[in-house]
C-alpha cells in the first residue's frame, strides 16, 4: 500500500528529529515537558497498534519506535530534573536556588 509507505516515510523523518534532543537529554543537557513525553510516547505507540490493525506493518514499527524514543525522553527529562547539573534549567525552574524564572 503507498500509504504504508508515505506514512513510514514520515514517521523515519520524525525520529530522526528526535535523536538529537535524546542524545541531549541523555548526556543532562536539559529536560522536556514530562506530560508532552508521555501523552506523545503513549499516542504513537497507540497509533502504532492501530497500523497494524490496518495492516500497514512499516509504519506501526515507525510510530512504536517513535513512541519508545519519547518514553526514553521522558525517563531521561524525569532523571535530569532530579539531580540536574549546576546552574542547569529544568521544567521552567532555576535548580541553582530552587525559585521559579519569571518571565
Amino acid at each position: 500500500m503507498w500509504q504504508d509507505i508515505a506514512l513510514s516515510f514520515l514517521g523515519i523523518i520524525f525520529t530522526l528529529n528526535l535523536l538529537p534532543q535524546l542524545k541531549d537529554i541523555i548526556y543532562k543537557k536539559g529536560c522536556l515537558n514530562t506530560i508532552t513525553c508521555l501523552t506523545t510516547g503513549v499516542g504513537c505507540i497507540i497509533v502504532g497498534f492501530i497500523d497494524i490493525t490496518l495492516h500497514l506493518s512499516n509504519a506501526a514499527f515507525v510510530s512504536v519506535i517513535t513512541g519508545i524514543i519519547w518514553l526514553l525522553l521522558l525517563i531521561f527529562s524525569i532523571k535530569n530534573s532530579k539531580n540536574p547539573p549546576i546552574q542547569q534549567k529544568c521544567l521552567n525552574r532555576d535548580v541553582s536556588n530552587n525559585s521559579i524564572e519569571r518571565g
